[in-house]
Parts: C-alpha cells; structure tokens; sequence
C-alpha cells in the first residue's frame, strides 16, 4: 500500500468545530502528521506512506511502531517491501539489512543510518514528524 499524505492536507482532515486550519493566519507549522491506523501495518513488512514527497517506512514491532525513510542506500529500493524479522528489515533486493529502531546495519559499530523519526500513537493512529529526526547522521566510532 501506498498513501500519500500531505501536511497541510493531513490537519484539514483532523480540523474539529470551531477549530482553526493549520495553514490560518497566525498558526503554527505542523509537526506531526497522521499516516496510517495501527492495525493497517503488517507485521512481517513494512507499510509505505509518502509525506511531502518523502517516501516513509512504517514498521509494527510489538506494541510499538517506527518510522525510516523508504529507501534502501544501495539501490533506492523500498525497504518496506522487504522482510521484517524482529526489529531487522532486510532489502529484497540485496539482503541489507537495518534494525528499524535506529537505521543502522545492527552489524556495524559505525557507519551512516537512515533517516529514522518520531512516531506518536493516538489510539489506532499514528502520527509521524518529518521534523524530529532520532537518529544522528553518523554513529561515533568506538
């Protein structure tokens, strides 16, 4: 599946009464953005979403769900498509493998993750933020 989910389009959706549009005179940017509901995501792969031309990784371990960028450094392949074993998805077209947590190759003491998020739960949705990236662009070198 893929969904395509624009910032400003995302806070129209979850506007209440009386409630102000995120793109009104005076009110802030928006940070969290909803994607998907929980029960949406399998298990075994990941679910695509695209927030503002940016492809997004989504991936339920557990009770809890992450979110990396959807694309595999190798080759641009979409990592969602590959196979999830525990916090590890592994590309289907190479075999690289990058714990979902962090971004990293969970072989390697260094190297360059990717791009991981915040995700928040509200119920059954989730919310991602573009804006606050957890992991940092280089591991530090034991």
């Amino acid at each position: 599946m893929d969904r395509k989910v624009g910032l400003w389009h995302a806070a129209a959706l979850h506007e209440g009464p009386g409630e102000r549009s995120a793109d009104a005179p005076g009110a802030p940017p928006l940070s969290l953005v909803p994607v998907a509901r929980i029960d949406e995501i399998p298990t075994d792969r990941g679910l695509r979403v695209e927030v503002e031309g940016i492809g997004i990784g989504l991936y339920r371990v557990g009770e809890a769900v992450f979110a990396m960028e959807d694309a595999c450094p190798h080759a641009g392949v979409p990592l969602s498509e590959g196979t999830l074993e525990g916090c590890v998805i592994t590309c289907r077209a190479h075999g690289w493998p990058f714990d979902v947590r962090t971004g990293f190759d969970p072989a390697h003491a260094d190297g360059f993750p990717i791009p991981c998020f915040a995700v928040e739960l509200r119920g059954n949705e989730v919310l991602v933020d573009l804006a606050v990236r957890i992991n940092d662009p280089r591991r530090p070198r034991r």
